[in-house]
């Protein structure tokens, strides 16, 4: 009884990763589950930037006369080990406990850091520099998905499903159709996601309180040294300026909103009751009790993802409605674990998507059974048997309620069927063959005849497709130039650190 004991406590190493989805859980899942119990912070995650800003400033102001290059070894000097207590000290990540810190590290000396400057231009900066970043894992993040995205396409250019509208049979399709409809939403994100990053990468630093300062400091110098390629102009609008964190917000929360609706559809049909998709075990939570159940978790958790990034745009766009057009500490930041869970969301999305399995027969007999080929069936009468399209519309109507009633599936529907419903609505019968019907009922078919552009016939996705891959492939290398540059301004500015 022993021996059995210890052989199941080696199997239950990690105690959710039970019944039908034992084995690893994806990493990507799990980040779901990590950014809730984090102690994630602003003042921390901000801190690495605040250090990045202050060497910087201090060489700007030796380069400018204003401090002398003694006092901004001495400073530089003391900010290395004051950076190493912050590390166990959280409360000297605080910008006033840290320059106290300072100053008895190396005298009095270091309260001239601080000269020309304010916390509010000094944190507006090193919260720019901290989104900057976080922009750029997101920019990351969406090429990623839309590449995961365009690859399961090219595997399910033939794999014909129905569209569905009001969360109702409509036309046939096929997966790769539906997925580049999701990339092509998800460009119009990343394009979003771009364009925001040239108004985040504007530097503050040099406004002061909003006032600016009669010290020469040379802003562009230091807005250079710290990686940004345009200023924040007006002083006051440097202290103020907010609508960069509101745009942030809203791009996310849209982002967001699209990746939930995907989560959804994926959601309803892995249902039992639709059988069309499976996630892959390591995507997939248990229940405690029910031994058949296999949830998705990674899709819910997505979906509760997305309603944490529209309550941060509602915080934010609620705090800058309740006050004046001036510096604040009633506006909402943008918070860590915010971004977190929108990063967790995209990268569990990926893995979802990369490894979901697609009951290709069950889409299929779907597209076949449930009626999604009657406009194709209305447009043959409107072509053969010259009617217009709303008597054809009644009469299909009329034989898709006669078929229901004959508990028939739509590809049961006979000529004779059209015929009877024909002599009801209009009476008289009407030339259509026992072919033009069943090339009508076909979904595959139905799809075929579908080319012209952005439809769902093979050519036309596959333009969609390599459209999208090379728009991946030029955002791609925008984002790996814009890394570079922050990297190489980074060592260039330790560099100098290093020469006084």
């Amino acid at each position: 009884m022993e021996h059995s004991s210890n052989a199941l406590n080696k199997n239950l190493q990690d105690a959710s990763r039970i019944g039908r989805t034992s084995g690893s859980k994806a990493p990507e899942f799990q980040e779901l589950y990590d950014y809730e119990v984090s102690a994630k912070n602003l003042v921390g995650a901000t801190f690495p930037y605040q250090a990045l800003l202050h060497r910087a400033y201090v060489i700007m102001l030796a380069e400018q006369k204003i401090i002398s290059h003694e006092e901004a070894k001495s400073i530089l000097n003391g900010l290395v080990k004051v950076d190493k207590l912050a590390v166990d000290n959280p409360s000297l990540q605080v910008y006033l406990p840290y320059e106290a810190q300072l100053i008895k590290e190396v005298g009095s000396v270091g309260g001239k850091m601080h000269i020309g400057r304010s916390r509010n231009d000094l944190d507006n900066t090193t919260n720019r520099m901290f989104l900057r970043d976080q922009l750029l894992e997101v920019i990351e993040g969406v090429i990623r998905l839309r590449t995961a995205i365009q690859t399961k396409a090219l595997d399910h250019l033939q794999t014909v499903m129905v569209i569905y509208t009001h969360r109702k049979e409509a036309q046939p399709g096929t997966l790769a159709h539906y997925l580049t409809a999701i990339d092509e939403s998800l460009a119009k994100c990343l394009a979003r996601y771009l364009q925001l990053y040239e108004r985040i990468d504007e530097c503050p630093l040099g406004s002061g309180a909003s006032g600016g300062t009669s010290w020469a400091l040379d802003r562009y110098r230091v807005a250079d040294l710290l990686g940004f390629n345009q200023l924040v102009v007006n002083t006051i609008e440097g202290a103020a300026g907010w609508d960069h964190i509101a745009e942030f917000a809203s791009d996310n929360a849209i982002f967001m909103s699209d990746l939930s609706r995907l989560a959804s559809e994926l959601q309803l049909w892995s249902t039992d009751e639709y059988n069309s998709v499976e996630l892959d075990n390591s995507y997939a939570g248990i229940s405690s009790m029910m031994p058949q159940k296999k949830n998705p978790d990674a899709l819910e958790r997505t979906r509760k993802a997305a309603a944490i990034t529209t309550g941060q745009l509602m915080s934010v766009l609620t705090s800058l409605n309740s006050i004046e057009y001036q510096h604040s500490g009633v506006r909402v930041m943008l918070e860590p674990k915010s971004l977190d869970a929108l990063l967790a969301a995209t990268h569990t999305m990926t893995g979802v998507v990369s490894t979901l399995h697609v009951n290709k027969e069950t889409m299929a007999r779907y597209a076949r059974e449930n009626f999604s080929t009657m406009t194709d069936l209305a447009d043959v009468l409107v072509k053969s048997a010259h009617l217009d399209f709303r008597d054809a519309h009644e009469v299909i109507a009329s034989v898709v309620n006669n078929a229901i009633a004959g508990k028939k599936t739509a590809d049961q529907i006979t000529v004779a069927m059209i015929q009877t419903a024909a002599k009801e609505r209009l009476g008289h019968e009407l030339t259509i063959s026992e072919q033009q019907l069943q090339t009508a009922l076909d979904p595959l078919q139905s799809v075929a005849h579908k080319t012209g552009p952005g439809m769902p016939a093979m050519s036309s996705v596959m333009q969609m497709i390599s459209n999208g891959q090379k728009d991946v492939a030029a955002k791609s290398a925008w984002l790996e130039k814009h890394k570079a540059y922050l990297s190489r301004k980074n060592e260039a500015l330790m560099e100098l650190v290093k020469k006084y």
